[in-house]
Parts: structure tokens; sequence; C-alpha cells
């Protein structure tokens, strides 16, 4: 599914408005009539319902919203932002509507919205349609003192669009916002949604299509979009009948220390896992026994030093490199300084496509004359931290979907910046933003198993801007099935390994 910005939903608006010919009267009936109908099927007992209606088009949907509420004997208000004579185009249309009906239609005031709670048997549903897609800025009253007031009842809500207030081209939170239960939005869902820390306050996304043409969405040239079941689908592994275990791969992983001795183990463990053929982890002296105790499948080569990588490895590593069909590089290597020379020397000699993690990405970032080195495209997966100095900065909290982006197309390589929503960005200006995945992820050695995981794709042939989605998407998809077995607290890493079989199978239905 394609994610859009607020300047592309505004075009696909003008387009279909003013090119294609079809009121805008008519996607505003269609937005409202449908959200009207999704809270109902939510809410089926709930019959009270307060709705605060801004003086633009997310105004005038939650207007549609009242009229259809009502007509289903629901027992509905509505608190407008602002006087009447500011409502204009199809908002006022629809207010004169609504006007026509017995709902009671009151003007912002602190006295008034208490009058109208008390008017209540219980405490009603509250349905957000003050602001739409296009704030960029501090809000400012009466839309600000709205927001505080009911920010501070706490009613469950279901905002219109997206919480007013958030930019929706980010994951920044600029203002403070009513968190929403649900978020209704129209035609595409938009960046904020699955971006935090924006995405935390809009709860469960419901994407409705209002009626804009395939092909008015299709003139928008969207580069972003989400990563769910159906992507996986659309690539399935592809397994002869007549294979043998060289079709799926062969890949090197690099990497361990004696402090990080199972890094590597984990990486190549996930590897197998995800069906690539063959896997060897390359390790140093000392630091094989993880390997060989997770998986026996596993093939490795102790090359080096006792404890961790020097230069003198080179030329046990080169040919291992030889007949393999990806090369990991980085986990728990450490950033020791005859380790940090031996990365130095061993980048220049890499020619297979290249996943970059950990320590791998520190000491690249350490040594910036490297990227010209990078076979391309390779893929690098730094967690936010790592991310910063790859690029840098202090930190790059608040605008990660910028920083990811930037970084992807000024070195052309392919980032999985990790976190909650993992994006993918390629160097193509293509990116991919995650569904799948839960808090209970965030634990030891879960990113050695996703850079395994991308790793086995490449193995098998994916080309990497397939191969680091999907990889982030299975990786996420196999810790949802597996907290759902035994809770979040509970999940490991190696977990994720174990099940990544059976997830394949389910999508693969």
């Amino acid at each position: 599914m394609l994610l859009a910005n607020s300047a592309q939903i505004r075009e696909a608006d003008r387009i279909q408005i003013e090119e294609k010919g079809l009121p805008g009267v008519v996607l505003m009936e269609s937005a409202g009539r449908q959200a009207a109908l999704r809270l109902m099927s939510l809410y089926p007992g709930r019959q009270e319902v307060l709705i605060l209606a801004g003086p633009g088009n997310n105004g005038g949907d939650g207007l549609v919203m009242a009229r259809y509420l009502h007509l289903a004997g629901r027992r509905v208000q509505v608190l407008l932002s602002h006087d009447a004579d500011r409502y204009q185009g199809d908002a006022l249309l629809n207010y004169r509507l609504l006007r026509q009906l017995p709902v009671p239609v009151g003007l912002y005031s602190r006295q008034e919205a208490e009058s109208c709670l008390g008017q209540f048997a219980g405490q009603p549903l509250l349905v957000d349609a003050l602001l739409g897609t296009g704030i960029q800025s501090a809000l400012r009253p009466p839309i600000s003192e709205i927001i505080e007031f009911f920010r501070q009842r706490q009613l469950e809500c279901i905002a219109i669009d997206l919480p007013s207030g958030l930019n929706a081209d980010t994951g920044e939170v600029m203002n403070d916002v009513i968190p929403a239960r649900h978020t209704f939005t129209f035609q595409l869902p938009k960046i904020c949604h699955y971006l935090t820390p924006a995405a935390n306050a809009c709860g469960q996304i419901h994407t409705f299509d209002i009626g804009i043409w395939p092909q008015v969405v299709e003139q928008l040239g969207i580069k972003r979009r989400l990563v769910t079941d159906e992507f996986v689908r659309a690539h399935p592994p592809k397994r002869p009948s007549d294979a043998h275990k060289g079709h799926f791969g062969h890949v090197l992983v690099i990497g361990g220390s004696r402090q990080f001795a199972g890094a590597p183990a984990m990486a190549a463990f996930a590897c197998v896992h995800a069906g690539a053929g063959l896997c060897t982890a390359a390790v140093p002296a000392g630091c094989s026994a993880p390997c060989y105790q997770l998986c026996p499948e596993v093939m490795c080569a102790e090359v080096g030093a006792e404890g961790h990588f020097t230069l003198g490895a080179i030329e046990q590593l080169l040919p291992l490199m030889e007949g393999k069909s990806a090369v990991v590089l980085g986990p728990g290597l450490g950033t020791h300084p005859e380790t940090a020379d031996f990365f130095a020397q061993l980048i220049p000699h890499i020619s297979l496509p290249l996943i970059l993690d950990a320590d791998g990405l520190n000491l690249l970032a350490r040594q910036p004359g490297l990227w010209k080195h990078l076979p391309s495209p390779a893929i690098l997966t730094p967690h936010p931290g790592e991310m910063a100095r790859l690029c840098q900065v202090e930190r790059i909290t608040h605008r990660r979907l910028e920083y990811a982006e930037s970084l992807a197309k000024e070195r052309q390589v392919v980032v999985v910046l990790k976190g909650a929503g993992t994006l993918t960005a390629l160097p193509d200006g293509n990116t991919f933003v995650n569904t799948s995945g839960n808090p209970g992820m965030a634990t030891g050695g879960s990113g050695d198993v996703l850079t395994g995981i991308i790793a086995a794709l490449l193995g098998q042939g994916y080309a990497p801007a397939v191969a680091a989605p999907m990889g982030v998407y299975l990786h996420g998809k196999t810790g949802d099935a597996v907290a759902a077995v035994k809770g979040q607290p509970g999940l490991t890493a190696t977990d994720i390994g174990r099940a990544l079989g059976q997830v394949w199978l389910e999508l693969l239905k």
C-alpha cells in the first residue's frame, strides 16, 4: 500500500475535482459516511458521540459523520471550533444540512464544552475532526485550547485523518494532541500513521477508499509504501523440484570477538532458518563454540588471532569468499584498533552483495574514506545510534525518514533503519515502511537475526531492493507470532529464528 504525504493528497484531490470533474462534496460525503459506518461497527453498544468540528474539510467530514450517526439513532452533539461564518465550501454545505436535523451544535468555549458533556448520560465517544493534514507548525487558540480541554477528559477518541496537530509528513509530534484509539484516514495512509513517535498517538489505522481514481493516484509518483503480507506473497521463494543446496545460496558471515562471540552465531543461525542453502561463519580464533552449539548446520572457520580480527585474517578470508552468494560483515566484530585496520583492508576486496551491520557500521563511520569501496548497492542495517554516527549528527530520532532517504541516495546504498516502523530506503528514492514487529523484539541479538534473514534472501537470489524490506517484514512477523504464544517480555532473538519456517508457511498459503 502506498504511503502519501500531505502535498500528494492535496494534489490527488485537486486532480480528481478540477481535472476529472468529480465534485469535492461527493468525496466528503463518501469519507464521512464510511467513517460513521466504521464507528458504529467498532462500537455497536456506544450510543453517545461528541464530534469536534473544525472549519475546513476535516470538520466537514465530521459534520457528515454527525448526520449519518444521528439518522442511525445515535445521540450526537457537535462542538464547532469557530463561528459558523468561518465555514466555507463543502464544509459549509454540510453544516447547513446538519442544521436541518435536531442535532445540538454549539460553539466551543470551556463553559459550553462542560455543559455539552453534562448532557450525556455517560462518557461519550469523542471524534476529533478539528484539523487535517496541512498543519506544519504550533497550534493556536481556539484549537490548542480545545485539545488541552479534551486531553484532560481522557475520552475514547476517534481521529479523522490524524490526531489534530500532528505533522502528517513526519514522525514528529509538534503539538500536544488528543491520543486516538482509532484513526480513520481517506484514500491513502499518511506518513505520520506509521512513523513514531507520531504513530503512537494514532492508534489503529483504518483507510477508506473515498472514490479517487487509481489513475489519479498513479499520477502522484508516490515512492513510499507500506510492507505487508501482500509484499511477501508477491515474491514467493522459488524451490524447483530438482534443486540442491547450491541453488539457494551460500552466505559468508564475518564477525565475532571474544566479548561478542554469539552475534555471528545468531546471524548464521537465522540465515539457515530463512532458507539459505549453506552458511559459513568466519570468526576469530577461540570464538567458534556458539556457532556449533546453536546451529550445527553452520560451517565455522576460525581465522586470525585469538579473540579478534587482525590483518592476518584477510589472507584466510579471501579464499572463503570464493563461490559465495553474499557476505555479512559486522555482527560482534568489535572495534579493537587491529580490527579497525582489518576492516579497512578487507572492504576493498568484497565485490559480493554485502550487508554491513553492528560494528561494521561503527567502523565505517570512523573511516569515511571506505564508502567509495562498498559494492553497489550494499545493505546497511543501523539502529538510530549507528545511523547518527553514519550521518555524523548527534541524533536522528525525529527525522528518521529524512536521514534514511538522504543517506541512501547520497551513498547509493540500501539503508535499513531499525526501530518501530523500520525504514528501508533505496538508492532510487523508493522507501518501505514496515508494519510488523512489537516491543518484545527490543532484545539482544534481534538485529543479528534480522541481518541473517536478509542475507539468506540475498543468497536465494532476491535483489537487495526486495531482500531488505522483505527480510524486515519476515523478522517482525515472526516476532509477532512468537509474542502471541509466549508474550513480549519472554521473547528472545533465537525464538525468532526457530519460528521463521512456520511464518513462511502461513504467509505463503
